[in-house]
């Protein structure tokens, strides 16, 4: 997790100042922070006798502050003891990019995924999966952390661990001759590692997992004992292992992988800002990113906290549904982080979807990290829990690279435009402004709503709500983004393989989010006019498990060139919606439209 970005030109001085010479004006730097942290910071430095600038702009949860230098580190040391973050704040080198950096993260919220995430590679990842060994990861947590106890971006310390870590990466790749490692330098001494394996089919669509190589001491950052070993050792030797059971299973993904190990993240997010930088104004197009920092402490009962903040809607749901595929049993909880709080913030700010699981909330991570405390020894001698955190990331690897390991056959892949169930290229609707709800315009052997449904009532990603016909009939608006109802997916196919025709049998596949397999309670309806719909009722189902799951049902296309299907899902939990309807009201409620042509 990062401290703060003190830039390259805070140099930590410990020569005096002759007492005849006249002592310099200290310099001055622009920062941006979130605006929910400023009173309890301001209130924790006038607590040291230090005064707080007042705003010079605000936009959209950020705001603009100019301070001295000295300043700095008491604003990341009040930062970590009020807030329990790290640090929540990024220092510039003037206004001008200060106010930009606020403009970016405003414009950040609207980025949109590139690519129709889907699961459909499980052989590969149960191969790369099955490799996945903590002796490995704990291996390179011990290395890093006691052979380099401070990777503070600036000393050579920081430097040599670098070019190790791009030896081990070199080591790994060896014979393979679609693998490249090298260094990113700049202007500092620590360097960020990059190894690439080629694309082989979509080359140049990318795919990322990162995490941050520097640590820091925040009493002592130069020359202080940092082992860093939760911070983020544990999140690069978890890539790390990712990239060891891709070589060692013989994987080659259908999208170029790049894993990142980033210079300077304590400091202000500089490696990684830097390197998105040049990837947006290079034009790479990076269709999903991963950030692992801090993998290996068990600070709470859930396994994954997924940060919703900065971070991509569909990628996070990607994320959701990899762990209830390939990890059953664990559980994902939606978790803040806050302004700039580690490296996808610097991928969401160039406009690239990113996401970030963590090892607990805010509040109950390791107490230790930012410190000599931060040890291997510390979280008990063993990488366990960073085990999770690495069979994600290879599911990750997997399904959203695509490609194969060594003896299975590549799913398919696509770029957008396809069905997020299975990745076929299906006939996948738009928004209809006529309709008000999603539409498949041509005929075809099925009708997919990708992304459109996705949420409810401005929970999550959802567009164009409530999307039922006419907009008449508005969904509750209680809850939160997939800890509560929703009905995500809708599709229409036949069952023969053929074309949507009068008189065919087609299957309904609804995927919801479920709160409960017992209170929760999906009503499929369908209608051969959407123009003037009747609607026909189908059945009433309820949920198989709770999260996200496919709910599907049976029903024969009856004559007319447009039709339409409804899916109402309705919390039955002391609201009254004990009865099927075609526009329940309670407040956890969704109710969506598909609208597609037959022949």
């Amino acid at each position: 997790m990062r401290m703060s970005r003190l830039g390259a030109a805070v140099v930590w001085l410990a020569c005096a100042t002759p007492a005849f010479a006249k002592a310099p004006l200290e310099k001055e730097v622009w920062i941006t922070l979130g605006t929910d942290a400023l009173e309890p910071v301001r209130g924790a430095l006038q607590g040291r006798g230090l005064t707080l600038a007042a705003p010079t702009y605000q936009k959209g949860g950020v705001t603009v502050l100019r301070v001295s230098e000295s300043q700095v580190e008491q604003l990341a040391l009040a930062m970590h003891d009020k807030l329990n973050r790290c640090a929540g704040f990024i220092t510039h080198e003037s206004q001008a990019e200060a106010f930009a950096a606020v403009e970016a993260d405003n414009a950040s919220q609207s980025v949109v995924a590139l690519i129709t995430y889907d699961i459909n590679n499980a052989p590969s990842v149960n191969a790369l999966l099955d490799e996945v060994r903590e002796t490995e990861i704990r291996s390179t947590i011990h290395a890093l952390s006691t052979n380099w106890t401070n990777r503070y971006y600036n000393v050579q310390s920081g430097a040599d661990a670098s070019i190790w870590l791009e030896n081990k990466w070199t080591t790994i790749a060896a014979g393979r001759s679609d693998i490249t490692v090298e260094l990113f330098p700049h202007s500092w001494r620590q360097s960020s590692v990059i190894a690439t394996i080629q694309g082989t089919t979509l080359p140049d669509e990318v795919v990322v997992i990162g995490g941050h190589l520097d640590s820091i001491n925040l009493s002592d950052p130069e020359t202080g004992t940092a082992p860093g070993a939760d911070d983020d050792a544990s999140g690069v030797a978890s890539v790390t292992e990712v990239l060891r059971v891709a070589v060692l299973n013989g994987y080659k993904p259908a999208r170029t992988v790049k894993f990142m190990a980033y210079a300077g993240e304590e400091v202000g997010l500089l490696g990684s800002k830097a390197i998105a930088d040049s990837f947006k104004s290079s034009g790479v197009n990076v269709v999903g990113v991963l950030q692992l920092d801090m993998t290996n402490y068990k600070g709470n009962t859930f396994d994954f906290g997924l940060v919703v903040d900065r971070t991509n809607a569909a990628l996070n749901t990607q994320i959701r549904n990899l762990v209830a595929t390939y990890q059953p049993g664990l559980t994902v909880v939606s978790a803040g982080c806050g302004y700039a709080c580690s490296d996808h913030a610097s991928w969401t700010s160039a406009g690239y979807p990113a996401s970030m699981p963590f090892e607990a909330s805010l509040s109950t991570m390791n107490p230790t990290i930012h410190g000599e405390g931060d040890t291997l020894e510390f979280m008990g001698g063993t990488a366990a829990n960073s085990v999770k955190f690495a069979k994600l990331g290879a599911s990750f690897l997997a399904e959203v690279a695509k490609g194969a390991t060594e003896g299975n056959t590549p799913p398919p892949t696509n770029s957008g435009g396809e069905d997020p169930d299975d990745g076929r290229s299906l006939n996948t609707a738009t928004f209809d402004a006529t309709y008000m709800a999603p539409r498949c315009a041509s005929a075809g052997l099925d009708c997919g709503s990708g992304f459109l449904l996705d949420g409810r009532a401005g929970l999550g990603p959802e567009s164009n709500a409530p999307n039922t016909l006419n907009a008449g009939c508005a969904d509750g608006a209680s809850g939160s983004y997939h800890g509560d109802e929703s009905i995500d997916h809708l599709k229409v196919s036949t069952t023969d393989g053929t074309n949507l025709a009068a008189g065919k049998p087609v299957k309904l596949e609804a995927t919801v989010y479920a709160y409960s397999t017992t209170a929760d309670k999906l009503d499929l309806y369908y209608t051969a006019d959407a123009a003037n719909p009747l609607w026909t009722f189908i059945g009433t189902y309820s949920p198989s498990s709770t999260g996200t799951t496919t709910i599907s049902a049976t029903y024969t296309l009856p004559a007319g060139d447009v039709q339409a299907i409804r899916a109402n899902f309705r919390y039955i939990g002391g609201n009254g919606n004990s009865t099927a309807s075609i526009c329940s009201s309670g407040a956890y409620d969704d109710h969506d439209d598909l609208v597609f042509t037959v022949q």
